[in-house]
């Protein structure tokens, strides 16, 4: 896969309201939570978008990203991906949510490389439950997030249950990120707690 067919994405607009304030500006170990996964994401030879919400603006010591913002006020994480499937210029976006720290650079040339499916995503199954993220989306997607936004829908796992997927599973993933710590999200500020000690111990 070339950097000219597929782009690294990061969804950031969320309110962080379980946790108190912005998610992607919480610091772990000193860094602002975005700066973990934009830096896999560029460690994989990927540019990088990050999708806004509607009014937000471009986080401080990201200004050499692009970014684009939500059409759709409070549409959560679908409402991310549709900006971002309009906007970019290739077939592919290898999507990361800013609060995933831990994501590991073999797991994003993993899932990249099966660019060359029919489906119109790549995403991990793990105890029988789809990860949407992180997860390659192919442009062919727009249409059913469009018909899902019409609906009110805001979450990604029910749009993979109307697309044409390819599954990684099993080996493959413990192959790729053993502990699956690229998977481990932050929303409360437990879950921030446990992330501390985990960076502490990876």
């Amino acid at each position: 896969m070339t950097k000219d067919n597929v782009i690294g994405a990061v969804l950031a607009g969320g309110y962080g309201r379980r946790i108190g304030c912005d998610k992607a500006t919480v610091e772990l170990d000193g860094r602002p939570l975005i700066s973990y996964p934009v830096g896999a994401l560029r460690s994989a030879g990927l540019d990088v978008v990050l999708a806004l919400r509607s009014g937000q603006e471009m986080l401080a010591g990201l200004d050499d990203v692009s970014f684009v913002h939500d059409e759709f006020e409070g549409a959560g994480p679908l409402g991310g991906l549709h900006a971002l499937l309009k906007w970019m210029p290739g077939e592919w976006a290898l999507v990361v949510s800013c609060d995933q720290p831990f994501v590991r650079v073999n797991l994003l040339h993993g899932i990249m490389s099966h660019s060359d499916c029919t489906a119109d995503a790549v995403v991990a199954r793990m105890s029988e439950c789809l990860q949407p993220m992180p997860g390659l989306f192919r442009k062919t997607c727009l249409p059913f997030v469009e018909e899902a936004l019409a609906k009110g829908e805001m979450g990604l796992r029910n749009l993979l249950h109307h697309i044409r997927l390819y599954e990684l599973e099993g080996e493959e993933i413990d192959r790729l990120d053993f502990e699956r710590s690229s998977f481990i999200n932050i929303n409360t500020p437990e879950d921030l707690a446990n992330a501390r000690r985990l960076a502490v111990a990876l």
